[in-house]
């Protein structure tokens, strides 16, 4: 018994001290490993489900405050302005109140600002951890300033799903503006479009038909861009085109309606110069698909019998050998082989006529009263001389303004009623007279004078005194009878006494006296007198003499 449990302790004890074995050590490790392991998966799954907690509550308040944005401004952000790299412009002018943390994912570089990006994603392997602003499509919501939709996405960390947010609500593309469609014909069979563009539109729908209704010979068709080419279209025929903008789930509002005629020869505007007395051109703007023009010229309006020129195809034509200071017409017209325009507004122009070769010559003369003044003939190399005439007079001291000319006549000369003693002054113009034009006006001619002569005034009047007292003298007065407007000039008198005694001459306004007669008695003295008259242009003859007999009284 002793030995049994001895032996048995023994066993125990050496089993004890020899330890595990390597199976069971192996087994232990194993275990470790297996629980470190699902340890560590359960902590990285656990920081994994953390960044997605973030990514999930940054989009939330994203996408809040891009409605916020749209409360505000009727449309949302242009991708380019929410993905700036400016964080701080991003967060105080495009989204405020978003905090800058709120722009970057849990993933994003150390260098990064803002992890929003305009590049849509899919979830592929190697993609960066940003937040996709996915936008309408149009360039306007790319790289302009709105967007009429968007869908905010990230990368779901623990699934590899992609996670999204879209926006609440959708504008449509008749919100950003209409288009304004211009047609041009370009050919018999082609019209081009060209068309504003609109913003946020991926793609225009055209449509063309032969009523303004669009609803006979109605074609539809799409473009991505703003213009389009309408070809293999018939000639001479009038078609109508409109315009519609595509966005994504919204179409904008039909354009203008613009109509264009396919093979119309426009009318060409013209314009008419004269170049000379003989020369008139006829110029005007290139009309499109014209192959030719032709011209017509005529003396009348109404081209009744006009002169023709056809095949030109230049823009202007030139006409020469025409008639001095005539009006002529004309009207051109665009020429193709298949169409012809209508004629242009009929424009005139009238030929030039020089003027006389040089001003005429003035003379002038007196006939009787009458001062006149004679141009002498000019020659005209076209049209019928004009003579235009004018003179003034002279006062006693200056000479006196010109009178207004004369109208214009055939006749060369001016009568003028005169003064006596003074002089006048003609001088002539003359310029050549055409049918439809004048020429322009002569130099001015040479300044002719001639003075209206003083007549022989008549013998001047004794006047005063009626008598003289001896011893006494007295003022001997004379009244002469000059014109008007001349003055008195080489006033004297004599005098001649009882006994033939003889005095003199005096001037007018002399003062005479006798003396105290030794007889006592009435004696007469015989006084004689005469005068001139004169201007500064003219001195009269001298007047006869006259005779007065006045009583000398003694004292």
């Amino acid at each position: 018994m002793g030995s049994f449990a001895y032996v048995c302790y023994n066993n125990i004890m050496r089993k004890i001290i020899s330890g595990f074995t390597i199976v069971e050590l192996l087994v232990v490790i194993a275990v470790i490993g297996i629980l470190t392991t699902i340890s560590l998966i359960s902590f990285t799954r656990y920081q994994a489900d953390s960044r997605d907690t973030q990514r999930s509550s940054k989009t939330t308040i994203l996408a809040e405050a891009l409605e916020k944005y749209y409360d505000k401004n009727g449309e949302y952000p242009g991708c380019s302005a929410v993905s700036d790299s400016n964080a701080a412009t991003v967060t105080t002018t495009v989204l405020p109140g978003v905090e800058l943390n709120t722009l970057l994912t849990p993933k994003s570089a150390p260098t990064d600002t803002n992890s929003i990006t305009c590049t849509d994603i899919t979830g592929a392997a190697g993609e960066a951890d940003v937040f996709a602003y996915v936008g309408d499509g149009s360039t306007a919501c790319t790289s302009g300033q709105s967007c009429l939709s968007w869908t905010l996405k990230y990368k779901e960390e623990s699934t590899g799903l992609i996670k999204s947010i879209t926006s609440r609500r959708t504008t449509s593309i008749a919100t950003a503006g209409d288009t304004t469609l211009t047609s041009t014909g370009i050919s018999f069979t082609q019209i081009n479009l060209s068309w504003t563009t609109v913003d946020n539109a991926l793609s225009y729908t055209i449509q063309r038909a032969t009523n303004n209704l669009f609803t006979v010979n109605m074609v539809q068709s799409t473009s991505a861009t703003t213009s389009a080419s309408a070809t293999g279209l018939t000639a001479g025929t009038i078609y109508y085109f409109r315009v519609m903008p595509n966005a994504t789930g919204s179409t904008g509002n039909w354009s203008n309606t613009a109509s264009t005629m396919t093979g119309q020869l426009a009318t060409p505007v013209a314009a008419a110069t004269t170049n000379s007395t003989s020369q008139i051109t006829l110029s005007w703007g290139a009309v499109s698909l014209a192959t030719s023009y032709t011209v017509n010229r005529s003396l009348a309006s109404t081209f009744t019998t006009p002169t023709v020129f056809s095949g030109i195809t230049t823009t202007s034509s030139v006409s020469t050998g025409l008639a001095p200071g005539t009006t002529y017409y004309f009207r051109v017209q665009a020429v193709a082989p298949t169409d012809t325009s209508d004629w242009s507004a009929t424009k005139s122009a009238t030929t030039t006529i020089n003027p006389p070769a040089g001003a005429p010559s003035v003379t002038a003369a007196m006939s009787g009263t009458t001062a006149i003044g004679t141009a002498s003939v000019v020659t005209c190399a076209a049209g019928t001389p004009m003579y235009q005439l004018q003179y003034r007079s002279t006062s006693t001291l200056t000479n006196g303004a010109w009178s207004a000319w004369t109208g214009w006549s055939t006749t060369r000369t001016m009568s003028v009623a005169t003064t006596q003693g003074r002089q006048y002054g003609f001088e002539a113009h003359a310029y050549c007279a055409g049918t439809n034009a004048n020429s322009t006006v002569s130099a001015l001619s040479n300044i002719a004078t001639t003075i209206s002569q003083i007549s022989t005034p008549s013998a001047p009047t004794y006047a005063t005194p009626s008598y003289f007292h001896s011893g006494v003298s007295a003022i001997v007065n004379y009244t002469s009878h000059c014109p008007s407007g001349t003055s008195l000039y080489n006033d004297t008198f004599r005098t001649v006494d009882w006994y033939g005694g003889a005095w003199g001459p005096h001037p007018f306004g002399y003062s005479d006296a006798w003396q105290n007669f030794s007889d006592g008695l009435n004696h007469y003295v015989s006084y004689y007198g005469k005068n001139q008259c004169k201007t500064s242009w003219d001195t009269s003859a001298l007047s006869a003499e006259s005779y007065h007999s006045t009583l000398v009284y003694p004292q």
